[in-house]
Order: structure tokens, then C-alpha cells, then sequence
């Protein structure tokens, strides 16, 4: 590879790397846009340096613990004759494969993941700016419409918001800490804003994760990142945003108690016990994916309004009694493996 061409693709992933993060909660389309560049990118640049394209252990481990979901939804599929079009989200994660290869070959020759950070530090002190202009300005009571739903919105600023605190361990000038920890607040304040109440716990159950692995990292550092979250938590719950969704929360339980489920909450609990028994029914590849509503049809009961939906409205009960036990195995696989590989390099480059 000449020099040229190399700082050629360099500038090129760099600049994508960069945007990927920045943007996906700034500007409407951008996830799809960035992610599509970056996929011809990977294959152009595979097809041109084919001979130069190099894999690791960890990176066939990294394939393997991906792909455990998407082959067990295609067996689930074969076997218990779901709907083919329910593949095509999961095995969207091919486009991952000249991604990699890419990334792996060129990285020997830059830090593309500083490019990558960049992005992500900026993109969340972005997202908590407009949220902040939104809540107090404008009035809004939840963020993230203006940019795809407030759900996913709330699920990829808690994702970022982890991001950054997890930058925080790369950081060694005070300047460079101190921009990672308002990154993260910000992102927070997004992540509240949403009113996802998902989010919300995912980032809660993320953060435990990260506290838990870091009492071999740092122990002050982790007990003063920990406070320090702990407290604009305890802050962002104030803000009306956050106190509406609570407030909604406690009446929703309230009235489940009092036996009417017909709201947000209730529709939940009752889709994820129903999808429970599905997957009682049929426990190692469930109804087949797809096959969710019409499966659910006969347990719907006094309860018609479960009727309309077509998704238990959590991805793990949804996979459960889609794909059984064997689908949220190989869910959580691809979840948690790559996490693990991640965190294992991370502390074996850090010493953590």
C-alpha cells in the first residue's frame, strides 16, 4: 500500500469514525447516511487491499458471539416456521464483517478509536445541548421525536452517556477528564429527557457492570465517578421530563394493582407474562419469529386491546417467545460476548 493511498483511507475512516457518533443524535438520518458510507467504504477498501486484510483470535470471537443470534433466529425460523422477514434486522449484522476488516488492517498504522471518541465526546455534549434547549426553551416533555423516537433517542444516550464515564480510564490530562465527564452528564441529560424509562434502567444496570469491574481499575477514581453520577441523577429526576414519567410510572402500577392494566405499564406486564407462557409452551424455539401476534391471539382473554400488538415491547420477552430459551441465549451472547472481549483487551492494554 503507497503512503499516499494509505493516508487517503485513513482521512477517509477517520472522518467517518468521527461523524458515526457526532451525529446519530444531532441530525435526523444521519445513523442510516454515516453507516452506509461506512459500509461501501469497508467494501471498497477490501476489495482494493484484499491481500493485506488480517484477522485476530479475538476478532473471530467477536464474529462468533454476534452471529449466535441471527443463526438461532434462522433455525428458530426453519424449524418452527416463522416469518423470513423477521431475519432481517438481526442479519443486518453482516455489514459488520468489512467493517472490521478494514478497521483491523488500517489501525495498524493509526489510532483510528481516537478518531471514534472524538466523535462520541462531542456528539453527547451536542445531544445534551439541543435536549437542554428543547426542555427549557421550547417546553418540550420528552426529547427524541425530532430525531427518530424518544425510545431508541433515550437507549443511544444511555449507551453514550456509559461511553463517556468509560473514557474517563483513557484520559490523562485533567482538561481531557474533565471534557469526558461533561460529555456524559450531557448525555445524561438527554438520556432524561427522552423519558425512556428503559433507558433509564439499562443505564442504571450498566453502570453497576462498569462500578463492579471497576474495583480492580481505580478505587478513588471509581467512588468519585460513581458520586458523581449518582448525584446528577439524583438532580435529573427533578426535572419535569423525568418527574412526569415517574409520576406516570407510580399511577400506571397503582392501577395494575387495582386490576385495570389498560396503560402504558400495564400493556407490559401483561404482554411479558403472556410471552412467558408462550415460551412455556414451546421452550427451546419458541412460536417462531414473527409469529408473536397470531401466537398470542388465544391468550389475549378479557383483554382485547392486546390484540394490536405485534411485539412484547421488550426485546427479551420478544425474542423468548419467539425463539425460546435457545433465541435469548444466543440475544444475550451477542450482547455480552463482545462486551466481554472489550473489556478484557481494555484491561490487558490498561492494566486494570
Amino acid at each position: 500500500m503507497s503512503f499516499s493511498m494509505g493516508a487517503n483511507w485513513i482521512r477517509l475512516f477517520t472522518t467517518l469514525l468521527f461523524l458515526f457518533p457526532a451525529l446519530i443524535l444531532l441530525r435526523a438520518g444521519s445513523y442510516n447516511l454515516t453507516a452506509g458510507l461506512l459500509l461501501l467504504s469497508s467494501l471498497a477498501f477490501c476489495i482494493w487491499h484484499h491481500r493485506e486484510l488480517r484477522l485476530e483470535k479475538d476478532d473471530r470471537l467477536f464474529f462468533a458471539f454476534l452471529f449466535s443470534y441471527p443463526i438461532i433466529l434462522l433455525l428458530a425460523v426453519v424449524l418452527q416456521g416463522g416469518k423470513w422477514s423477521s431475519l432481517d434486522y438481526p442479519w443486518r449484522a453482516l455489514a459488520l464483517i468489512p467493517i472490521v476488516l478494514s478497521l483491523r488492517t488500517l489501525t495498524s498504522k493509526i489510532n483510528l478509536a481516537q478518531a471514534w471518541a472524538m466523535g462520541w465526546i462531542f456528539g453527547s455534549v451536542g445531544a445534551g445541548a439541543v435536549a437542554a434547549y428543547l426542555v427549557f426553551w421550547k417546553g418540550w416533555l420528552r426529547v427524541g421525536r425530532q430525531i427518530t423516537n424518544e425510545i431508541p433517542y433515550g437507549q443511544i444516550a444511555a449507551v453514550m452517556a456509559l461511553g463517556c464515564f468509560l473514557l474517563l480510564s483513557q484520559r490523562r490530562a485533567i482538561w481531557q477528564a474533565l471534557f469526558c465527564i461533561i460529555a456524559g452528564f450531557a448525555a445524561l441529560f438527554a438520556l432524561a429527557s427522552s423519558g425512556s424509562r428503559g433507558a433509564w434502567l439499562g443505564f442504571g444496570v450498566g453502570l453497576l457492570c462498569c462500578g463492579i469491574f471497576a474495583i480492580q481499575w481505580n478505587f478513588r477514581r471509581m467512588i468519585s465517578v460513581l458520586t458523581g453520577v449518582i448525584v446528577a441523577m439524583l438532580y435529573l429526576q427533578t426535572l419535569p421530563p423525568v418527574q412526569l414519567r415517574l409520576d406516570s410510572l407510580k399511577s400506571d402500577i397503582q392501577n395494575y394493582q387495582s386490576g385495570n392494566s389498560y396503560s402504558s405499564t400495564g400493556a407490559r406486564l401483561d404482554l411479558w407474562q403472556r410471552s412467558y407462557e408462550l415460551a412455556k409452551q414451546q421452550p427451546i424455539f419458541g412460536v417462531g419469529p414473527g409469529n408473536f401476534k397470531s401466537a398470542l391471539a388465544p391468550k389475549i382473554e378479557a383483554k382485547p386491546y392486546l390484540a394490536e400488538f405485534s411485539h412484547a415491547h421488550s426485546q427479551y420477552f420478544d425474542t423468548l417467545a419467539n425463539a425460546g430459551f435457545a433465541g435469548l441465549s444466543g440475544l444475550l451472547l451477542s450482547f455480552l460476548g463482545p462486551l466481554y472481549l472489550f473489556w478484557h483487551k481494555v484491561r490487558r492494554r490498561t492494566g486494570w
